[in-house]
């Protein structure tokens, strides 16, 4: 058997960008977008903050999660285009919400 923790993708993505401090957008489930940098993460809940202001989102609420910095995967591979993370159990969501014109 392997030895080693399984290794949990979305704490790795979320740890890699707030030490990083790349500045990141996350799009919620109602199809809000919020822009600013992780400054902490929990099991339940993302710390973001944006200038000097600091927002509390509840995982659950978050569908997507993208990075603007061109990096590397967390296994060193350089990457090609921005990262995204789905968080909180969600798939997929619209970047902005709809209106009655679409």
């Amino acid at each position: 058997m392997d030895s080693k923790p399984a290794q949990n993708i979305q704490d790795t993505f979320l740890n890699t960008v707030r030490k990083d401090k790349s500045p990141i957008t996350i799009y919620l489930v109602s199809g809000v977008k919020l822009t600013g940098k992780i400054r902490s993460f929990d099991k339940y809940s993302v710390l973001l903050e944006n200038n000097s202001q600091e927002q509390l989102i509840f995982k659950h609420a978050i569908s997507t999660v993208v990075s603007g910095r061109a990096g590397m995967h967390t296994d060193g591979r350089p990457e090609s285009r921005p990262h995204s993370a789905t968080v909180g159990g969600h798939i997929g969501g619209s970047a902005e919400p709809a209106t009655a014109g679409d």
